[in-house]
């Protein structure tokens, strides 16, 4: 009897909604053995799937004649609230575009097959589609953003599921605050 893939031989076009998902004892939600993850291993396969994803993008029938290859974007881990993922694309009059990709290191941690299979081409998708068609659309969501995401095997889903919690209130009261009866 074979054994599913685990996650880091997983192939980075299978179903991530296949990972079921489950509560720790604070009831907040994971991917069912993302918990106890070593933090720099996910961080590497995450460096591995761009690779894969850029591999992926640079090879968009027709495209490669529009533009040199699109660089491996940076990455940095500092997004917070609702966004799991943002593209940057960062265009000067007579330079080379910079990209950059943002992700948010919470879901990271307690999402990642959906944050690699899913966010990762979402946000690459973007980038190619600004590299290789920086006046393609007004809509970054348009229909060559979609096609990308076709073309990488993707649903082109425009927001995720993944729960995100609420900032933590100080519970400190301001004592100019107080409550008076009325």
């Amino acid at each position: 009897m074979r054994r599913a893939p685990g996650f880091w031989q997983q192939r980075l076009t299978a179903p991530w909604q296949a990972v079921p998902l489950c509560r720790d004892a604070r009831g907040q939600e994971w991917e069912e053995g993302a918990q106890g993850r070593d933090p720099r291993k996910v961080r590497a396969r995450v460096e591995q799937a761009v690779d894969h994803w850029i591999a992926q993008a640079r090879q968009l029938p027709g495209l490669d004649r529009l533009a040199a290859p699109l660089p491996r974007p940076p990455l940095h881990y500092d997004l917070r609230g609702e966004v799991a993922g943002m593209a940057v694309s960062e265009r000067r009059p007579g330079e080379t575009p910079r990209q950059w990709i943002r992700l948010h290191p919470e879901l990271l941690l307690r999402y990642p097959v959906r944050m690699i299979q899913q966010t990762l081409p979402h946000e690459i998708a973007h980038l190619a589609v600004d590299w290789y068609l920086p006046r393609a659309s007004d809509d970054p969501h348009g229909p060559e953003w979609m096609a990308v995401m076709v073309y990488f095997g993707r649903p082109p889903l425009v927001s995720h599921t993944m729960q995100i919690q609420p900032p933590r209130r100080s519970r400190r009261r301001d004592p100019r605050a107080l409550s008076l009866p009325l």
